[in-house]
């Protein structure tokens, strides 16, 4: 044990040994420093990018969502406006009571003796519908238009009739020859008769109240 080398051999070993755990304590500690440092960065921005990725899917859907009701919107909106404007041209409104004589200022026609020869028209009695229809009350007029003329004069009056924009439906209609072969044969044009029954409907006049007797009239 006192022999100088062997002394400076295990002296040797000692501070070699002691180098190498200093060696390795200081690159294993700033290596485990920085890992734990990279863990403590990105794991927080891990779980951070991973909760803003589901909010960004959540958003979207939503987002998404929001775009096909808006769609759906849009679209019944426009069903909705074709189906007013497709009302409006199957069942217009009833005429007004300042709208009444709107469909015979629509039928009536100047005689000239070639397209229009005879005309006349026939107003009935307005009646009251014995029931209210959609809430409101209604009366019927029958208006009867007979004239004789061109094919295209008499179809004008009730292409008239129909386009007063007004509630007039048409109850008959009846064409037939108004010239015999002789006249056909001179003028070189049919002559119709032609018969139209309209139902005019118009609001119906509010009832007026009866005035009651006086007191001791009755007996």
């Amino acid at each position: 044990m006192n022999d100088p080398r062997t002394w400076l051999a295990a002296a040797s070993r000692a501070v070699r040994s002691r180098i190498d755990r200093d060696a390795i304590a200081m690159g294993i500690v700033p290596a485990a420093a920085a890992v734990v440092a990279t863990a403590l960065f990105a794991v927080p921005n891990y779980v951070r990018a991973g909760s803003l990725r589901d909010e960004t899917q959540r958003l979207e859907a939503v987002a998404g969502e929001n775009i096909a009701q808006r769609n759906n919107l849009l679209r019944l909106e426009s069903a909705v406006v074709g189906m007013r404007r497709e009302c409006a041209d199957r069942c217009p409104p009833p005429a007004a009571a300042d709208e009444r004589e709107a469909l015979l200022a629509a039928v009536t026609r100047t005689t000239d003796g070639a397209g229009v020869r005879t005309q006349s028209i026939r107003t009935g009695s307005r009646s009251a519908h014995p029931e209210a229809i959609c809430g409101m009350r209604l009366s019927r007029r029958e208006v009867t238009v007979e004239m004789t003329g061109s094919f295209d004069a008499a179809f004008g009056v009730l292409d008239a009739a129909e386009s007063t924009g007004r509630l007039v439906t048409p109850r008959v209609i009846e064409f037939s020859s108004a010239a015999g072969a002789d006249e056909q044969a001179i003028l070189g044009t049919s002559a119709v008769r032609a018969t139209f029954v309209f139902d005019e409907w118009s609001e119906a006049s509010a009832p007026t109240k009866k005035a009651s007797a006086p007191e001791g009239a009755h007996r």
